[in-house]
């Protein structure tokens, strides 16, 4: 039995299932008929014979799920096997490499950084390192992305590299790829006592970050930090729920967030809970027109609220849920489900939140010298820090 036979089978036994094939008298526009499954059978035959290409069986019916789900919205897409367990590995957070850093320096590949307790700290490698080959292929003359496209791989499969640490011979080494941890928060100090924190975007561990970025600071410092700043600029959302578990450490009542959908998993509505982590520090939200889906949950739970400020420019407006479906084959349907909608009821899909300051565009570098005037988002956050502070 061939793709096509059996999914006309799976096609007529699901219409079947659900009343789905039109009877007599029936609206013809509300379910499938006989004739479009023809159709289908007929158009599916005529591009497998005529094609100017041969093609595959498969690779039509890859095309014919494609299809059928990019009609429904830019965010829904079919993943096959490989392409789910990526997308997993992203949600979690890491990635199957050895753990550096590149870099290009006069036209060499060099080892910028390398990760805590991952195979390449093992292995002895160090920043500063030169790369000369991956897998008996010399890196000179590739791109930076190919060679960096080359270190990624399964985890638990083998990869030779040839290194030379300046001033001494060149050596060879055999490494096995493991998950890597990607981080998702990145925290430096300002003005002193004020905490940036740049979420460039969510994994399921975003929110754990983030509390212990606070906590190392205020370690640092001594005592607690006088503001905070969360930046999300740039972010293009992740997982949903560590942007509500941020929203909830910062609030100690109030609405986050909440759904609307025929899909029941999806339908939710999320309030804040007492006792939470910093919900008096002050705090600023810098935005701008590419953050999107989580990271407008997150700005707009706590601009309704009225806990954050919010800095920056109209944010980018997505705000539906995909659901991740798993099929049975290890593929999976990334589907919209829901819409997301801010605790004033304000609608994220294609609105965006609208920032309560209005951060003017960064001057061109020709303009100014960046070394000589402070970033414009981060100068901007602490001015309003200080006035929240009350500061003279």
């Amino acid at each position: 039995m061939n793709i096509l036979h059996k999914t006309l089978i799976l096609a007529l036994g699901l219409a079947a299932h659900s009343g789905g094939l039109a009877q007599e008298g029936q609206d013809p526009a509300a379910n499938l008929t006989l004739e479009d499954l023809r159709t289908f059978t007929e158009v599916f035959n005529q591009a497998r014979s005529h094609y100017v290409e041969e093609i595959s069986e498969r690779a039509l019916l890859r095309a014919a799920i494609e299809g059928m789900v990019m009609q429904l919205d830019p965010w829904s897409e079919f993943m096959d096997a490989e392409e789910f367990r990526n997308f997993e590995d992203s949600s979690e957070g890491r990635y199957g490499g050895i753990g550096v850093r590149l870099e290009v320096r006069e036209r060499r590949i060099f080892i910028e950084a390398v990760l805590p307790d991952s195979p390449a700290q093992q292995a002895g490698i160090l920043a500063g390192d030169r790369l000369l080959a991956i897998d008996g292929q010399a890196v000179r003359g590739r791109r930076l992305s190919e060679s960096m496209d080359a270190l990624l791989g399964e985890p638990g499969t083998e990869i030779s590299l040839r290194l030379q640490t300046p001033g001494q011979a060149a050596r060879d080494l055999l490494l096995e790829r493991a998950y890597v941890p990607v981080p998702s928060v990145y925290r430096k100090l300002v003005d002193q006592d004020v905490g940036a924190f740049q979420i460039s975007h969510f994994t399921r561990h975003s929110h754990e970050e983030l509390r212990e970025g606070i906590e190392e600071l205020q370690a640092r410092l001594g005592r607690p930090l006088t503001g905070i700043i969360l930046d999300l600029r740039g972010n293009p959302g992740g997982v949903v729920s560590p942007a509500v578990e941020i929203a909830d450490g910062f609030l100690d009542q109030g609405l986050i967030v909440y759904t609307r959908s025929r899909y029941a998993p999806t339908r939710i509505e999320i309030s804040a809970r007492q006792g939470q982590w910093f919900t008096e520090t002050p705090l600023v939200v810098l935005v701008d027109e590419q953050t999107a889906s989580a990271a407008e949950v997150l700005a707009g739970a706590l601009q309704d609220n009225d806990r954050a400020t919010i800095i920056g420019s109209r944010t980018f407006g997505k705000g539906s849920i995909q659901s991740v479906l798993a099929l049975r084959n290890g593929s999976a349907l990334k589907l919209t489900t829901a819409r997301y909608f801010t605790p004033s009821g304000r609608v994220i899909e294609d609105q965006g939140i609208e920032p309560d300051l209005i951060l003017p565009p960064a001057p061109d570098s020709d303009e100014a010298d960046p070394s000589l005037e402070p970033e414009p988002g981060i100068e901007a956050a602490l001015r309003t820090i200080r006035g929240l502070r009350g500061d003279s």
